[in-house]
């Protein structure tokens, strides 16, 4: 018996030091990484994976919002565009394209809403082509979906997906070590929202 209860008081000191890192850590995500990395942050980079036709995706590009504008500068907040299934890569193009004309966020919001608001399907190259047209980058967006560049940025997405895997959108990394997925929040994107705030806060002040 005294063997046995000098065992369980061993465990019980080494425990917290393995296993109890991350108590300092409030909110709900997965440990990808070494939380180590985390002491001493002083910005948070966020990994965001998303899909065009996504609702959650949809409704934390608005959400996200309030994050940027309390962390400022000290959130780094890096978009994937992904894509499966019978959906084709177009959407993804079209927003590194617009990305490189200083229009990212612009055109990622007339992607999505008309996909939600018009129900119009967006996967379709005429849709994204009359988009461009009516931002004025026609020629622009002809080009970029002829460019080998373009079409490397959207496979180093599909590739950096599976690296993280992304099985859901949005799934967040934020600096590669903490995932973040709404699953985590039931769906509810406001509560992944208030989630992430949480976690960006304890990572901030971490050491």
């Amino acid at each position: 018996m005294k063997y046995l209860l000098t065992i369980i008081l061993s465990l019980a000191f080494l425990i917290p030091v393995s296993a109890g890192a991350d108590d300092k850590i409030r909110g709900n995500y997965e440990v990808i990484g070494d939380l180590e990395k985390l002491k001493g942050a002083k910005s948070i980079e966020l990994k965001e994976f998303f899909n065009f036709s996504c609702g959650h995706c949809y409704q934390f590009l608005e959400t996200s919002k309030g994050l940027k504008a309390k962390y400022k500068d000290k959130l780094h907040h890096i978009k994937f565009p992904i894509y499966w299934g019978n959906q084709t890569p177009y959407p993804s193009m079209a927003f590194y394209i617009a990305d490189g004309l200083g229009m990212e966020e612009k055109f990622t919001q007339e992607l999505f809403d008309t996909n939600f608001k018009l129900n119009i399907n967006i996967f379709q190259i005429r849709v994204i082509n009359f988009l461009a047209k009516e931002q004025g980058i026609e020629k622009e967006m002809e080009a970029g979906m002829k460019s080998a560049k373009i079409k490397a940025k959207v496979q180093n997405c599909l590739d950096l997906a599976k690296k993280y895997n992304a099985n859901e959108t949005p799934t967040l990394i934020i600096n590669d070590v903490l995932k973040v997925t709404p699953s985590m929040a039931k769906g509810d994107v406001d509560v992944m929202t208030k989630n992430l705030d949480l976690i960006f806060q304890d990572v901030l002040s971490y050491n």
